[in-house]
């Protein structure tokens, strides 16, 4: 199937929300098209295959590379591969049938472009950069911009505040992954896939700030998960054994929930692994490797009278796409 072919198809909305990443002088919703989208999107690509990059972690760049020899069985329990698909998926460079990978046949010859203007050395950094950014908004939940620069130099990665705001508006790996806003008279980082921030700031009391090595907030960036910690491997070993992939990636999400907010509730954590026995046990094994986004100790009662919950058909709180009821709700009752 061609691109072209998959857009003309594709939910009309979804599509609409990449050609606005890509667009800024993007066509109001009701006055364009999918054939005008796809007819963009592929000129973006064209007059500049360099941008393809900007898109891709180099575990994605290196998937391209293998994609332009041959195709790539999807595995059903890789939550790593998962993850890169799924981002290469987002960014329509990538197309699944009949349970393969492949790259569209009208983007190949972009894509060929891109790979071969690819400066190893100079993605390897902006991608190191690029995670260490995205791990701060996902292991803090919202940070103050200047705490976000005073840490960012501790790890050699140099921004002022004028250059970092122009970055986060501009840098297509970060777009939907973070945002700065104002909040009571400050400046923020936050995350945009659990966007909690005035919960968070509401519950955090008496909060000292963890601390992360490079590495570890590199992967927090890449893969949600602390792969630096031996339990979280281990923990991760046994998912990719007994979950599909997808599987994997609601509960991580679930978790992520949980432990940023400190529920501490055993009974809303067995259901959380769906009263499964031998996963809970696992679970209770690690989630103390998971970061917390606000004070410790808290528990649900409290966390049920300091946050609005969404409207079961709303998206949830999790940030898994899912509807509400179809997915966190569980957790309330």
């Amino acid at each position: 199937m061609s691109l072209k072919e998959y857009m003309l198809k594709e939910s009309k909305e979804e599509l609409y929300q990449f050609y606005l990443k890509i667009n800024p002088k993007a066509l109001d919703y009701e006055k364009v098209t999918r054939n005008d989208m796809y007819k963009n999107i592929i000129s973006f690509y064209k007059e500049d295959p360099e941008i393809i990059l900007h898109f891709c972690s180099m575990e994605e760049i290196q998937i391209l590379r293998k994609l332009l020899e041959e195709k790539i069985k999807r595995q059903e329990n890789g939550y790593i591969d998962y993850l890169l698909f799924q981002n290469l998926m987002s960014n329509y460079l990538v197309l699944i049938e009949n349970n393969e990978y492949y790259i569209p046949e009208d983007l190949i010859n972009i894509v060929k472009m891109a790979m071969n203007l690819c400066n190893e050395e100079e993605y390897s950094r902006l991608d190191i950069v690029d995670s260490v950014v995205i791990g701060l908004a996902r292991v803090y939940n919202v940070i103050s911009l200047e705490e976000t620069i005073a840490l960012l130099k501790e790890y050699n990665i140099y921004y002022d505040l004028t250059t970092f705001k122009r970055q986060v508006r501009s840098n297509l790996k970060w777009c939907g992954k973070v945002a700065i806003i104002r909040y009571k008279k400050e400046d923020y980082l936050i995350s945009l896939e659990f966007p909690y921030y005035k919960d968070v700031i509401d519950l955090r009391k008496n909060f000292k700030i963890a601390k992360y090595n490079l590495e570890e907030l590199i992967s927090f960036g890449k893969y949600k998960l602390n792969l630096f910690q031996e339990k979280i491997l281990a923990f991760l070993n046994f998912l990719e054994i007994h979950l599909h992939s997808s599987e994997i990636n609601s509960l991580v999400n679930d978790l992520i929930f949980y432990s940023g907010f400190d529920i501490n509730n055993e009974s809303v954590l067995l259901n959380i692994c769906g009263s499964i026995e031998e996963l809970y046990r696992e679970v209770i094994n690690v989630i103390a490797e998971f970061p917390v986004w606000i004070y410790y100790g808290n528990n649900l009662n409290h966390f049920k009278e300091n946050i609005i919950l969404p409207n079961k058909n709303e998206p949830c709180i999790c940030g898994s796409g899912k509807k509400f009821r179809n997915c966190c709700e569980k957790l309330f009752k």
